[in-house]
Parts: C-alpha cells; structure tokens; sequence
C-alpha cells in the first residue's frame, strides 16, 4: 500500500491564516460591541469562536511552514488487492 502525503501551498495556507485572522478579528469586535456579550450564552459563543479562530490560524501555519505538515494523508489501494 502506498501512502501520499498532500500539502497546500504555502500561498494557500497563509491565505487560510491571513483569512482566519481576519474572521477572527471581526468577530471579536462584532460580538463584543452588541449585546451579546452581556449574556453568558453569548460569552460562550465568544470563548467557543476565538478558539476555531485560532485552530484555524494555527493549522493553516503549521501547514504552510512545517517540514511534514500536511492537510491529509491518501492511501492507495493496489488493484488485486484481497482484502478488498
């Protein structure tokens, strides 16, 4: 079996960080100046969107500048395989 590893380029995954950040930036100041931030269902949401915000940013980084970082790992199956 052979394994495949796939990897953005770096353009893209800075792309995905530059993106995230901003989401993560307008989100912030969106949610903090309305009343959501009042309630603590909307603290909640707040804490819960800042940290996909940062997975995000973090993971397209990590793809864009790790040796072995990649999005996904495909396996090929051979043709008269099996186990199949």
């Amino acid at each position: 079996m052979s394994r495949y590893r796939y990897k953005p380029s770096k353009p893209v995954a800075l792309l995905g960080a530059v993106v995230g950040a901003a989401v993560l930036v307008f989100g912030v100041v969106g949610m903090l100046s309305g009343d959501a931030a009042d309630d603590g269902l909307g603290i909640a949401f707040l804490v819960l969107w800042c940290a996909a915000g940062v997975c995000v940013i973090g993971f397209n980084l990590w793809a864009a500048f790790a040796e072995k970082g990649s999005l996904a790992t495909f396996s090929r199956v051979e043709e008269d395989d099996p186990a199949r």
